[in-house]
């Protein structure tokens, strides 16, 4: 008995590694490139980010083409989608998944396609001696469309999936002008963003 509780008190001395539950968005800047990490057991909150999708290339303009990619991907990939919010420049997702194959490629295709289908409508023009001139590489890799690497954040049942749950629903009825806008100093703990 006691042998057991003195291991218990060595084991506190050496710091346990911090279990990552987010990954990408503005977190990825300037990184190494790590492992997504993915929990099938639990939900994910996706948060996808373009300073583009202004105007004619608005994701909230789209909104309509976006809800098809998510519902048909959803089925796809067997991911169930409890929660979404389209803004103008930004898309929050709550998912969940049966396979890690399923939910990346879920990540994958949605990020991509509607990338794809607004910038084949709306395409970017380049400007001389702006960004996308800079930009090497092939003309594909000249017209990103989002600002980072896909966000995403494992979300544990109960009161945390609550919150984010109410967090996304907020963010479309702020859109639709049904509530006033909250100012919120971080929203980087649930989105990947700060304002």
């Amino acid at each position: 008995m006691s042998n057991s509780k003195s291991t218990v008190k060595q084991l506190k001395l050496f710091k346990q590694p911090k279990v990552r539950k987010d990954h990408g968005g503005s977190l990825a800047l300037r990184k190494r490139r790590a492992r997504r990490p993915l929990n099938l057991k639990q939900s994910h909150h996706i948060t996808m980010k373009s300073r583009h999708a202004v105007g004619s290339r608005s994701l909230f303009r789209h909104k309509k083409m976006i809800l098809s990619l998510i519902k048909k991907n959803s089925s796809k990939f067997q991911v169930s989608v409890y929660e979404h919010a389209i803004q103008g420049n930004h898309i929050h997702l709550l998912v969940k998944a049966q396979t890690r194959a399923g939910l990346q490629n879920f990540f994958r295709v949605i990020a991509g396609h509607i990338a794809q289908k607004i910038l084949k409508e709306c395409p970017l023009k380049p400007t001389p001696g702006g960004a996308s001139s800079k930009t090497k590489g092939c003309e594909k890799n000249q017209r990103k469309f989002w600002n980072y690497l896909l966000y995403s954040r494992i979300i544990t049942w109960g009161r945390e999936f609550k919150l984010v749950a109410k967090y996304i629903q907020r963010n479309t009825l702020e859109l639709l002008h049904l509530i006033a806008y909250q100012q919120r100093g971080k929203v980087g703990r649930w989105s990947g963003y700060q304002t």
